[in-house]
Parts: C-alpha cells; structure tokens; sequence
C-alpha cells in the first residue's frame, strides 16, 4: 500500500470524523460545499488549534485523485483531526492492516466456539449495563439553555451567534441547535458571541434555563439589508445613511483567498441600495459601532 492509497484512505476518514459533528452531512467529497469547508477549517482550529487555508482543501481533498502527497505538516493536522498522533502513525496502521495474516475459516470458526463456550449471561451484561449507566450520567451531568432576543422575547437564530464554555486555560465552542445550546453542568461561565448583539460573559447557576442577550439593533438592520430584496432603493439610502458612519471602514474578503477590498460608506452604500445574488452572499463577520451606535467598522466575508 503506497502513501497515496494511504493518503485516500485518511481523506475518506476525515469525512467521518468531520460527520461526528455535522451528522446530517452524507455525501463525499464531491459534494463538499464551501460552507462544510468552512465548518470543517473551525473544527480544526477549534480542537488542533491550527489553521488550514480553504484553498488547501480544495487542492488536496476536494480533488478526486491526487499525484503527489501534500506536505508533512497538513498530513500531522488532518491524521490528529482523525485521532492518530501522526501522519507516521496513521500511515504505519493502515500498513499493518494490509500486512496482517488472515485466518482461515475453519481455523476461524472452531476459535469463535471456543470462547461461545467460555462466556456467561453475566459477562455479556456488564458492558451493557456500564454503558447505558455511563450515557445516563453524561445525560444528567448537562443542561441545555434557550437563548432569547433581550427586546423581542424571541429565540436568536443560531447564525446569529457563537457560545463558548469557558474555564481557567481553554475556550471550546458549544454547538447551537434551535437557538439551545447544551452546557455541561460542571461549566460555571460561558462567553457569547456576535457581531448582532452585545457580546458577555455569563457565569451559570443550576437554575439558569434562558439567556436574555441585548440585540445591536443597526447591526441587525444592516443584516436583514444584505438579505433582502426591498424595491424602494430611496428608502434603503435613507436608512443606510442613518446607521453607517462617516467614517466608515469596511474590510469585504474575497472568497477563495483571492485577497480584500476595503470600502467607504458611499461604496459600501451603492452596493446595498440596489442589492444583487452576490450581495447576498455576503455573512458579516465584525461589527463595531460608535458612541451613537453608528456602524463604523465591517468586516464581511465574500461567499
């Protein structure tokens, strides 16, 4: 087995690894889409603490076949994604796979009686009841917390924001799922995030059940902009020229690291009063605003 063998053989357990998170993804490579690209570059940096540029995956894992193996150093990222130590270890295990003798079928089947023979009801129950007793503790040891708009009294889309456990030397991102996120009990603060709504710290109590979260509501008027189709363009200046400062500084982030374009508020503006398909795929990053909550700095990604 070659390192190319080995290294299609690692691409196809990334996929599973990347499928513990996302479960609803099933397709292969082919139709790994730009935003399960994305996903995929923050558990990365998330869980190896390291950073692997979109332009990487599509060259080396997007790609059907590969000629020559990648570097050394992105081999050791992915194989620890996948839980081996290193791309020496991960490729020595796939080796030894192929190297291992195989046993005949009699030889096989007189073996399994064997050990039928030797096992007992009890032994066969152990592992059983020491799962489900162990499922059931993670269970109770959780509590899962609905996150709601301070001023709409209604639950925040889980695009709209980030949530993080915090602890004395670490940060890991929560996994929101119709706007709850599931805390471990043990958690005593967590940090959220967005660039839509004031960003705290919140430290728990066993009787925290909703988290109240002030919205900043000209960042929330220029995202329902980026996403709509209103046909009164005057009425879209006018608001624009309200909520964006003189100052402006927007940072737009061309998609396939192809580089940035930086932007005042007449450009910014022009592109959202008369809004086209590319507009809209624009997802805001950073926002910061002024005294008078006037946005003067955007940091938008180009999808």
């Amino acid at each position: 087995m070659n390192e190319l063998e080995i290294f299609q053989e690692l691409k196809n357990r990334i996929l599973n690894s990347y499928r513990d998170f996302y479960p609803y993804f099933q397709g292969d490579w082919k139709n790994f889409s730009s935003k399960d690209i994305r996903q995929l570059i923050e558990l990365i940096e998330e869980n190896q603490k390291e950073t692997v540029s979109e332009k990487w995956i599509y060259t080396h894992l997007k790609s059907e076949t590969n000629e020559k193996l990648p570097r050394k150093d992105l081999l050791d990222i992915f194989s620890k994604f996948v839980g081996v130590s290193s791309w020496e270890e991960f490729a020595y295990q796939e080796r030894l796979k192929t190297t291992q003798p195989r046993v005949s079928k009699k030889s096989k089947k007189n073996t399994n009686k064997k050990k039928f023979r030797k096992r007992y009801f009890l032994v066969l129950l152990i592992p059983i009841i020491g799962f489900t007793v162990y499922e059931w503790a993670i269970h109770l040891n959780k509590k899962t917390i609905l996150i709601k708009n301070e001023i709409t009294k209604q639950p925040v889309q889980e695009s709209e924001v980030e949530v993080y456990h915090l602890t004395n030397d670490s940060k890991k991102k929560l996994k929101m799922e119709n706007s709850r996120v599931e805390i471990p009990n043990t958690s005593d603060k967590i940090s959220i995030e967005s660039p839509y709504f004031e960003e705290q710290e919140i430290q728990l109590s066993s009787t925290v059940e909703e988290i109240y979260i002030k919205p900043e509501d000209y960042a929330l008027v220029l995202k329902r902009f980026i996403e709509s189709d209103w046909d009164d363009w005057e009425v879209r200046k006018e608001k624009l020229n309200k909520i964006l400062s003189e100052d402006l500084e927007v940072i737009l982030f061309l998609k396939d690291e192809l580089g940035a374009e930086h932007l005042n508020k007449k450009e910014f503006s022009e592109k959202l009063i008369l809004p086209t398909q590319e507009t809209k795929k624009m997802k805001i990053l950073t926002i910061e605003t002024n005294a008078n909550k006037e946005i003067t700095f955007i940091r938008i990604q180009k999808s």
